[in-house]
């Protein structure tokens, strides 16, 4: 699969503990999305999409995310919610 630089660079911004420089993990996510460029957020979106399409399992999902080296990790099954999450923050 084809990871776009959008979701390499929007999976840097995440890391622990970063969330306590905001009110909520939402107010996180939200601040993370909003500091991308307006293409790469329509790339991210798009790929989001394709990822919650159905095709893919838990462990696919926790791949790709792995493919981006991000420092930020999830449980098993955490990468479908957050992607989601992210998902409809951004409709």
């Amino acid at each position: 699969m084809d990871t776009p630089r959008a979701f390499h660079k929007f999976s840097g911004f995440f890391y622990p503990r970063g969330y306590e420089d905001y009110a909520s993990v939402d107010e996180w996510i939200a601040h993370n999305i909003e500091v991308l460029p307006i293409q790469e957020k329509v790339d991210l979106k798009r790929f989001l999409d394709e990822l919650l399409s159905g095709r893919y399992s838990d462990e696919e999902l926790a791949d790709v995310w792995g493919s981006t080296s991000p420092v930020y990790e999830f449980r098993p099954g955490g990468h479908r919610h957050f992607f989601k999450k992210v998902r409809d923050m951004m409709e």
